[in-house]
């Protein structure tokens, strides 16, 4: 007697949820800049986490004193670290920019004289402007980074939610886990401790990982004698963040730079990169990698494509992690209840 009632009960459920996630997608698209601010600084603030649980637990310290000291630490040994490798790559940066106009015209004539072999394309290809396709290109990849006040503004401002999220971790969370039926609540809070977890590792991973095959790259570019093998060194580590992509662009980049500068060193370039990438594929991340949620490649590629073009080259950069905290929760969450069902459906076959 009641169950056309209950029906109609879940289907004004479902259909407010349904609203509510169109609502929610709608607003993460528009205000897409305060996403990706809000993401870094809750990120920066659970990697901050541990360091003020070890300071408030062992010697006492306030954790918003402790706060403040973790921060000082932080800015000093990053600066101490940017400092130091702009005063070695300064003159290496220095000679790229002076000859950058010189590169960018060689690598126009060398492609018009590879394309006189193919008559069809040669006026098309004449055409192109090097200079003015690297320059479109390099504002599309960078287009999710704004420049200047805002960019520093904005940096600011996920730097203050990291603090206040690591200072009042436990409260922050506790809040979020009671925001859950009681029943969930044991199973929540797992899955943030367990997210928070593989974050830390995820970032310990990648650091060392970009450190050691960053250093390698440079010393085999400068055995190899190749040119600005330092600035290459560092462009490997920062853009070997990303998986798969990072390395491809690296390589081209360099290749290009190569090419232009001198042909001669391209092949020891290409040698030097294949090396170093067997090694990291077959020693480096097996060892710092272990024990970590593995992300499959396709889905990362899609999931990476699809914050890239909604957040730029930011989003490129944050969709490993993000990706993983969706993997778990996917893992707790869904794939634990579907298990979990599968004996009560299996019994209402048999009975049926």
């Amino acid at each position: 007697m009641n169950v056309e009632p209950r029906k109609v009960l879940n289907n004004i459920v479902v259909v407010t949820y349904a609203i509510l996630f169109v609502v929610l997608l709608a607003l993460l698209y528009f205000a897409r800049d305060v996403v990706i601010i809000s993401l870094i600084g809750i990120g920066f603030g659970v990697l901050l986490a541990p360091a003020l649980d070890k300071l408030h637990s062992r010697l006492r310290v306030p954790r918003a004193l402790g706060a403040c000291l973790v921060l000082l630490g932080l800015i000093a040994i990053l600066g101490g670290i940017g400092y130091a490798m702009f005063e070695l790559a300064a003159e290496q940066i220095a000679s790229l920019q002076a000859r950058a106009p010189a590169l960018l015209a060689r690598l126009q004539t060398l492609a018009e004289k590879q394309m006189q072999n193919y008559p069809w394309i040669e006026s098309e290809i004449s055409s192109i402007n090097v200079g003015a396709t690297v320059q479109t290109v390099v504002y599309r990849v960078l287009g999710g980074i704004q420049s200047g006040t805002a960019a520093i503004s904005g940096f600011v401002f996920a730097g203050l939610v990291g603090i206040y999220a690591a200072i009042r971790s436990q409260a922050y969370k506790g809040s979020l886990v009671r925001a859950f039926p009681p029943r969930m609540r044991p199973k929540t809070e797992a899955f943030l401790n367990r997210s928070a977890t593989m974050l830390r590792q995820w970032f310990r991973a990648q650091l060392i990982d970009m450190v050691i095959i960053g250093a390698v790259t440079a010393v085999g570019l400068w055995i190899a004698g190749v040119d600005y093998w330092f600035v290459f060194g560092i462009l490997t580590a920062v853009f070997g963040i990303i998986p798969y992509v990072g390395i491809i662009l690296v390589v081209g980049i360099v290749s290009l730079i190569t090419l232009a500068s001198d042909p001669s060193q391209l092949p020891w370039v290409l040698l030097v990169f294949l090396i170093t990438q067997q090694l990291e594929g077959n020693v480096i991340l097996p060892l710092v990698m272990r024990g970590q949620v593995e992300l499959p490649e396709v889905p990362l590629l899609i999931f990476m494509l699809f914050l890239g073009s909604w957040l730029g080259l930011i989003g490129v950069f944050i969709a490993p992690p993000l990706m993983a905290v969706l993997r778990v929760a996917y893992e707790d969450f869904y794939l634990d209840k579907i298990e979990a069902g599968e004996p009560v459906a299996r019994a209402a076959l048999l009975t049926t």
